[in-house]
């Protein structure tokens, strides 16, 4: 009886959760019979089953609530606002009953109160001073997953996937048990290598590895959900906030068929509900002032999930006011945040920024629903804290739309293995936004006032050693240090980046994550515990919690002014990996499409028809440089652009610079683009045109005219795309052309450029728009369409749009 209990509240909630959404499509909508079938069969499935489970409580309110509905159906009764208000009430009574009863609780509610719920059942009329309806065309607007049991057939149920429910905490285990297998795989192949095992067991050895990584994947699937879960309280919200603030909202709901890690569900949950609020309170204005600011009298709020590599973005869009610069920058100063002067020095960008600050807001009166200054600040600092980012774009009298990019999962996770006072710890790749040596020409330390700063390119970071946080040995004191020690800037969630000194980082590496123990989290500093690849358990670092320990400042005004100097001069330039090749010259490759660098051993590299590949996470991966003599272990760049990869061989990693956009000569010679001057020495730049073009097979790259065509704006619809942002991006400026990630307000782009792997549909109506397809076979059945490493024929083809439209 027991598990049949535990079976029935957890199918109750869950259905809950979903019809509280399709109460309000219904609400807009009363003749869609289908959801008013499925609202009937939950209260009359809950009033039978309650029946045996002696549940007299639910059962009343059940079979009063199917009463209503059952009139409802024979058309004596209409579904009137005050109607679907007091289904909506017994639902939530239900479903707090049944957490109750699950938790093992008294109900908080006496069941006398059960009374004056089943009294506003027996309401027929509307009251007259309902606030507010919902939009008229809501039925179109608003989205949600209807439940299973409101298929229309008998034929769309058998055709039903059978499923079976399982506690979270087996499949957890399940995760865990894979994972463990996972590093014994990877232990196993390590010996394997050492010993050199035979052929035909290495051929069994794959076929094993193959099985393991499919299964990990399956299990992985498993912990996902979709979107329509983060979805399923966000029209219930919206209806009942919308009627309490007197305004007339649209929902528009789209992507619930995205599927995220369940974890990353439940993490989103408060920062998404946060949003929606303040876009309900203070983005979409009363019907009044719509009417009298030229907008339909409802205003419309959108939210879209997608998926972008191992990222989900999700941006809520607004119709309202737009934030007011003027406000917040008015209030920043007020508050101490800025002088005026420095105020004056803002871009438009690091206005709206302001509104993360701690303390802002440019609510005018404090509501139950927002005002206080708080939200916003708690919003930003809950995604970082999971390694997502917020990003927000205004525009005054038309709206807001913000959007959050969070990790697919938070199970694995890049992250970075760093050594200190002989222990090793792992630090989320996501909180690292630069790795520099100590001994750099590029870095300055010094003390002032009893702290460590170091500057960088300029701008100044609290330096801190990790050493003095955890309290292991001094520096000094560490036996078998040696070379200079690695400095990482920090990206934390609470405030300024800094800089952690760490006596070197050993590796980069897909990491497990699972929960430490309550006394290790204590600490403050320890985000919980991780098993890389060698299967000795070690502590994740949590980069907020270390700011915090080491009492560094939590925001800094004068930073905000520096960043605005700068800025022109940051827009120049880009980053560049300083590396020595085998042979000891030194050349410089861009950083964005640098996925990592790691170390191969001999034993993975294969040739085959005169062309090297490594073997990398049970595939192959073109490699470059691997020709002569090659010693038991070199280091390689893995290089990423789109879905493709191959790895190219170095002797060693030097640095992280900043570079200009531009080269100083350019040579287009082989794998060489050009020179530029590093500090007082000449460096080459890799091409990576050419590398990638190397590696492509059946490219037949075309000619291009000599002529320079007249300058275009190049809209590029990915910002999120490194090659089209790192590389493409400074070849068009190179090239004289202006470039842009968001279409430009009065002024439209002559081209839009975009990828086989842009997350959106582009649809450039008179613009035109042109594919940079991932294989030369695409490039050469679409007319719209140029291989994506052919250089030549991308700037040939921008050329004719320019001619175009110089005619």
């Amino acid at each position: 009886m027991d598990e049949i209990l535990a079976e029935f509240i957890a199918e109750t909630l869950e259905t809950l959760e979903v019809l509280s959404g399709e109460v309000v499509a219904w609400e807009a909508d009363p003749t869609d019979g289908s959801r008013l079938d499925a609202f009937f069969r939950f209260f009359h499935t809950v009033k039978g089953s309650c029946g045996f489970l002696n549940l007299p409580r639910f059962e009343r309110l059940a079979h009063a609530a199917e009463d209503v509905l059952a009139t409802i159906r024979r058309g004596d009764r209409a579904a009137d606002p005050a109607t679907v208000t007091a289904v909506l009430e017994v639902m939530d009574r239900i479903g707090t009953l049944a957490r109750c009863v699950g938790d093992g609780e008294e109900p908080p509610i006496p069941e006398s109160a059960d009374d004056l719920l089943l009294d506003a059942l027996t309401v027929r009329a509307p009251s007259p001073s309902a606030p507010v309806e919902a939009a008229p065309d809501a039925k179109k607007e608003v989205t949600a997953a209807a439940p299973a049991e409101a298929a229309p057939s008998a034929t769309g149920r058998e055709r039903a996937p059978r499923t079976i429910r399982l506690p979270l905490a087996l499949i957890d285990q399940l995760m865990n048990g894979i994972s463990d297998m996972v590093l014994a795989r990877n232990d196993l192949a390590r010996k394997m290598r050492d010993r050199g095992a035979d052929p035909e067991l290495e051929g069994s050895f794959e076929r094993l590895s193959a099985n393991v990584a499919d299964l990990r994947d399956m299990i992985s699937k498993t912990r996902m959900q979709r979107v329509d879960r983060l979805y399923a309280a966000i029209p219930r919200m919206v209806r009942d906030l919308s009627r309490d603030l007197g305004k007339k909202v649209g929902l528009d709901l789209d992507g619930g068929d995205v599927e995220m890690d369940r974890e990353m569900i439940e993490m989103v949950v408060d920062p998404l509900t946060h949003i929606v609020r303040n876009a309900l309170d203070h983005g979409i204005e009363p019907p009044a002032d719509r009417l009298a600011a030229g907008k339909a009298e409802a205003g419309t709020l959108r939210i879209v999930a997608r998926q972008s590599g191992n990222q989900i973005v999700i941006e809520i869009a607004d119709d309202g006011r737009g934030i007011n610069r003027a406000a917040l920058v008015e209030k920043a100063v007020s508050a101490g945040l800025l002088t005026s002067t420095e105020a004056a020095t803002l871009t438009d960008e690091q206005k709206l920024q302001l509104i993360f600050h701690p303390g802002l807001s440019t609510a005018e009166a404090v509501t139950a629903v927002s005002g206080r200054g708080v939200g916003m600040d708690v919003v930003r600092a809950n995604i970082e804290q999971i390694g997502g980012v917020i990003g927000i774009e205004s525009c005054v009298g038309q709206g807001t739309t913000l959007t959050m990019r969070v990790p697919l999962t938070l199970t694995i996770i890049p992250g970075l293995i760093v050594r200190s006072g002989g222990h090793y710890f792992a630090m989320p790749r996501g909180n690292v936004v630069e790795l520099l040596h100590q001994n750099s020409a590029m870095i300055a330390v010094e003390e002032i006032g009893g702290a460590r700063i170091a500057t960088i390119r300029g701008e100044q970071y609290s330096l801190i050693d990790i050493e003095d946080v955890l309290g292991l040995p001094p520096r000094d004191e560490q036996s078998g240090m040696h070379g200079p020690r690695t400095l990482m800037v920090v990206r934390s969630s609470v405030g300024q980046p800094y800089v952690l000194g760490v006596e070197a980082v050993e590796s980069n590496e897909e990491l497990v994550i699972r929960p430490a123990s309550p006394l290790v989290t204590g600490a403050g500093v320890y985000a919980g515990m991780t098993l890389p690849d060698n299967g000795q358990p070690m502590l994740l670092l949590d980069a907020a919690g270390i700011a915090q320990s080491a009492r560094l400042p939590l925001r800094d005004a004068g930073r905000i002014a520096a960043a605005a100097a700068a800025k022109v001069e940051q827009a120049e330039t880009t980053q560049a990996l300083l590396f020595a090749e085998r042979d000891g010259t030194r050349r410089l490759i861009p950083l964005a499409i640098v996925d990592r660098v790691e170390d191969v051993d001999i034993g993975q590299i294969a040739r085959s028809d005169g062309r090297a590949f490594i073997r990398i996470d049970g595939r192959l991966c073109p490699a470059l440089n691997a020709d002569g003599t090659l010693d038991r272990t070199h280091k390689a760049l893995r290089l990423h652009a789109g879905r493709d990869t191959l790895c190219y061989l170095i002797g060693d990693v030097i640095d992280i610079i900043e570079v200009p956009i531009s080269l100083d000569v350019r040579l287009d010679a082989g794998r060489i683009a050009g020179l530029m001057m590093v500090g007082e020495t000449q460096i080459e730049m890799i091409d990576p045109f050419t590398l990638f073009t190397e590696v492509a097979r059946d490219l037949h790259p075309t000619e291009t005219s000599a002529d320079a065509p007249p300058p275009l704006l190049c809209l590029i619809a990915d910002e999120q795309d490194a090659w089209l942002t790192g590389i493409l991006a400074p070849l068009l400026r190179q090239a004289g052309h202006d470039v842009t990630f968001t279409a430009p307000t009065g002024r439209t782009p002559d081209i839009i450029l975009r990828t086989e792997a842009t997350a959106t549909e582009v649809n450039g109506g008179d613009v035109p728009v042109l594919l940079l397809a991932d294989s030369a076979e695409t490039a050469k059945v679409s007319a719209d369409a140029v291989y994506r490493y052919d250089r030549a024929r991308i700037i040939a083809t921008i050329a004719e749009v320019a001619a175009r439209r110089a005619a």
